[in-house]
């Protein structure tokens, strides 16, 4: 069951993995000190929670709580609707949707591709070949980092790597650039790097101008 589906069915543990993700989800703290309150407010079917109120609770003040609650509105953690109650309109706060926030991230963690230890020895062995010698221990951590923390895939890297190779660069720095390159350009998959470089390449040849001298040239051979 996911965490939104429990918050529905009334559970009122606030979600371990919520701890886990915070840096994740929350822009600060205090926003989500205040987005307890109206956690605390839904599951607990209380009534509403004033500002004020989390103000004195929490030790800061009404314009500091007003600001975090904007902030988790802009932030899509926290939404407040208008609703019509025998004929009076009442406004209600919903916590859910940083828990549908959540919902996403941990689904995300569990179909992320991970990497091996033979695939990244592999990779490892492939630089060294093409690059004549053993890689440091410093370029090996900035490689794991590469994958795990960039999240750029093997074959991403290798072609990076191919590229360098072709251009007489092979050095870690240079490949690190064209990494940094595809990002800025959002390009995440080889097949997307050999599109541009079809593009290019289309560019290029419609780039090539032909000299009048060249064509006086070709003209003396037709009958």
């Amino acid at each position: 069951m996911k965490l939104s589906q429990q918050y529905r069915s009334g559970n009122l543990v606030l979600p371990s993995a919520l701890l886990f993700h915070f840096k994740d989800l929350f822009p600060s703290a205090d926003d989500f000190l205040v987005w307890q309150f109206f956690f605390f407010q839904n599951t607990g079917k209380l009534e509403e929670i004033a500002s004020s109120q989390i103000s004195q609770a929490i030790g800061k003040s009404l314009a500091e709580v007003n600001r975090s609650i904007e902030t988790l509105q802009e932030a899509g953690l926290l939404q407040f609707k208008t609703i019509e109650l025998e004929r009076e309109i009442e406004m209600i706060c919903d916590a859910m949707p940083a828990l549908e926030k959540l919902d996403q991230l941990l689904q995300g963690a569990k179909t992320e591709k991970t990497h091996s230890p033979n695939e990244f020895k592999t990779l490892v062995a492939d630089f060294e070949r093409e690059l004549g010698r053993f890689l440091s221990p410093f370029e090996i951590e900035d490689l794991q980092k590469t994958l795990q923390e960039d999240k750029t895939s093997i074959d991403l890297v290798r072609l990076a790597l191919r590229e360098a190779v072709f251009n007489n660069k092979t050095n870690w720095r240079y490949i690190q650039a064209i990494l940094r390159n595809w990002r800025r350009e959002g390009i995440t998959t080889p097949n997307q790097v050999e599109a541009k470089n079809a593009e290019r390449e289309a560019q290029q040849t419609k780039s090539v101008t032909v000299s009048k001298d060249f064509m006086d040239a070709m003209n003396l051979w037709k009958d």
